[in-house]
């Protein structure tokens, strides 16, 4: 799921099914370990998905490629 933080707008963007997505994991998470506690928020999600990159940058910040001119 690809998810886009915008640090000039601070803007979220997810994906238009993010709210679908993110039950279907809570589902998956209550079948597993049947804790409804252990669920995800939105915020949760987000904040564990970012924990877990910034702990191993090295492994997990992606550096987008150089944008091409185009030529007239």
């Amino acid at each position: 799921m690809r998810i886009i933080l915008d640090t000039e707008e601070k803007t979220i963007t997810v994906p238009w099914n993010y709210a679908k997505k993110l039950d279907e994991i809570n589902k998956i998470i209550v079948e597993v370990t049947g804790d409804e506690n252990k669920k995800k928020t939105f915020a949760s999600y987000l904040q564990e998905n970012w924990d877990a990159c910034m702990k191993d940058t090295d492994k997990h910040l992606v550096v987008g490629p150089k944008p091409v001119k185009k030529k007239d």
